[in-house]
């Protein structure tokens, strides 16, 4: 045990006067370094939910002479942090009665009995791998020194009430920090093990809104792995996040859930989705306020995209870990866990192989939904999704990261899959133009930003609502399962067809406009790929149950790996035999014009120079 300076309220020293909590009281700080990060335990006792506290890091013993001095590099702690809220089901009770699938709590009906009972089990967070938790109601830190926090450290917290310090503790033996790439911590023995997934692809699964709690219907409690994030990462460093890895025959698949701990329950003034009445909020995949842990009333409105990075890095994590092929990482997702998956797509395309994305949110705007046949607006807008963790926006007064960029341009799904000089990784999309949660007013025009660009994106649609996925037809469930994505990698080409005659009306948003049921770019598939650089090959094939040929389509290689030609060179061509040329264009683009399938067997398209 290290040793310790603890300084109740009843001590007065160096003139200080601790506030009016006479029996506040810290003690016992161990401080234990490894894998790059401190890991900071202490006592607590009488603290009031009130309170909040702070830790200090310096590279000499901290006392309260020279408290001020010292580095601060966690503040607003909540008392009982090393509690792990995760297992703690009344920390995401909501009293909501017409939950839909995709919006399951902890606190939902058997979880919440189970809480009321008494039978849930409190314990304390796992800090070593496989290890037991550490009591609870005490406090945690857990600190990712940077560069100018290493070498041999002292570490101190201190609790206040309104500001006024009510309890101290410090050690007074120094700790050896590092710094360097932080690990997720295994917290059962059947993780998968190092190296378990040997060049097998990656699968990220995102969840809907109102999930990743971190518990199961029942109230068990889910999650094999925790990661305790860098400041980078989090609006505080330290904060937790638990996943489960699963290992499957022909992939490992990270589950991931997005929950942050905010320490405080948003007030009626920022809320705009009750939901988020919480003290662990959804970040819809994207990130938060910075300020979230304190307000998000305004006037300015910032966003950093802190769960976006965070993904990014448990991605290259598992790469690293786990041995998954970095040319194979996909995400699948529905509703909010669809929307996830569009972003990370077109944020991150050098990253994403390619990504199946159930009713997703593809833009955040006020567009709202048309009327329906009785007058009444079906749902609401999109931007109010993200309004409980960037604040109250309006469209006079829109959010911005923190570089500057507009966060509602950031999240534009159609500006971000329009940039054609980037390959953007493929999406296999579902959407209903009934959706009260996902307004098709944004729909038709990503699929035209799609098109235009020459991106790779295959959708259905009907007139369904919400869960309108389930009806898809055999060949389009198959279209969108993990098979098909697996075709896809960052290493080798692909073809992208673009104004296929095969295609439907999407129409305008309206709901009278357009088809009511339809697709884009449905029933592709390829073989025999040539890619030298000189010559390029491949056999295309269109073809599913409701095709009627003859189809043209316009086709556009993506990713090619090795036959790269500079911009304005022209390109010999030959489709089944037919020569012609192409020429790559000013977005590095190599693209046949109107091919025609006549039947179902597949047309053979051959480049050279």
């Amino acid at each position: 045990m290290i040793k310790h300076l603890s300084i109740p309220f009843k001590l007065l020293t160096l003139g200080l006067c601790f506030g009016a909590q006479a029996n506040a009281e810290l003690s016992n700080l161990n401080a234990v370094a490894r894998n790059n990060q401190v890991f900071i335990t202490w006592n607590e006792k009488n603290l009031t939910a009130q309170m909040r506290l702070s830790v200090f890091s310096s590279s000499e013993p901290i006392n309260l002479k020279n408290l001020a001095k010292a580095e601060v590099i966690a503040s607003l702690k909540n008392p009982s942090s090393s509690t792990d809220w995760w297992k703690d089901s009344s920390k995401f009770l909501v009293q909501k009665n017409n939950l839909k699938f995709e919006e399951i709590f902890a606190g939902d009906v058997n979880s919440s009995q189970k809480a009321k009972k008494g039978k849930q089990q409190v314990t304390g967070f796992v800090i070593s791998n496989n290890g037991k938790p550490i009591a609870p109601f005490g406090g945690l830190h857990v600190h990712s020194p940077n560069a100018k926090q290493t070498g041999m450290r002292y570490y101190a917290v201190a609790a206040y009430n309104k500001g006024k310090l009510v309890a101290f503790t410090a050690n007074n033996k120094a700790v050896k920090a590092t710094t360097g790439f932080v690990e997720p911590i295994a917290l059962s023995a059947s993780a998968p093990k190092k190296n378990a997934a040997k060049n097998l692809p990656l699968v990220i699964a995102l969840h809907g809104r109102g999930g990743g709690v971190g518990v199961d219907r029942k109230g068990n409690p889910v999650g094999n792995f925790i990661f305790y994030a860098p400041s980078s990462l989090a609006w505080q460093e330290g904060i937790p996040f638990k996943f489960t890895a699963y290992k499957y025959p022909d992939h490992l698949r990270l589950v991931l859930n997005d929950r942050v701990w905010i320490g405080r329950i948003l007030d009626r003034s920022e809320l705009s989705d009750g939901r988020d009445k919480v003290m662990a909020i959804s970040t819809f995949w994207v990130g938060y306020n910075p300020n979230i842990a304190t307000s998000i009333k305004g006037p300015k409105f910032v966003c950093d995209n802190q769960t976006e990075r965070l993904m990014v890095y448990l991605i290259r994590w598992a790469q690293r870990h786990f041995g998954c092929d970095p040319a194979a990482t996909y995400i699948i997702g529905g509703s909010m866990g669809g929307t996830g998956a569009v972003q990370m797509a077109t944020h991150f395309p050098e990253v994403i192989s390619a990504v199946n994305a159930s009713v997703p949110v593809v833009s955040f705007t006020f567009a709202t939904n048309p009327k329906d046949k009785n007058g009444k607006v079906i749902g609401s807008n999109s931007a109010v999704r993200i309004m409980c963790t960037t604040g109250k926006f309006t469209p006079k007064n829109l959010p911005v990261m923190p570089n500057g960029t507009k966060l509602l341009d950031y999240l534009n799904g159609a500006l971000n899959i329009g940039k054609a000089n980037i390959d953007m990784p493929p999406i296999f999309a579902t959407s209903g133009r009934r959706d009260a949660s996902i307004p098709w007013a944004n729909n038709p025009a990503f699929f035209a930003a799609a098109n235009k660009a020459r991106q790779a994106l295959t959708v259905f649609w009907n007139d369904g609502d919400h869960g309108m996925t389930k009806f898809l037809p055999k060949d389009m469930q198959n279209e969108y399962s993990l098979k098909q994505l697996f075709r896809y990698r960052l290493d080798k080409s692909f073809p992208v067809f673009s104004n296929s005659s095969d295609n439907k009306n999407f129409g305008n948003g309206h709901l009278e406009n357009g088809d009511i049921t339809g697709w884009l770019n449905r029933g592709i598939t390829w073989k025999d790929v040539v890619d030298t650089k000189n010559n390029y090959a491949i056999s295309i094939a269109a073809n599913h149950p409701e095709m009627k040929y003859p189809v043209t389509t316009d086709i556009t290689i993506r990713r090619r790996q090795n036959f790269k030609p500079a911009i304005n060179t022209v390109v010999k061509v030959k489709v089944n035999g037919k020569e012609t040329t192409a020429k790559i264009d000013k977005d590095n683009l190599l693209t046949v014009e109107k091919v025609v399938f006549n039947d179902k067997n597949p047309v053979r398209i051959e480049f050279s120079l």
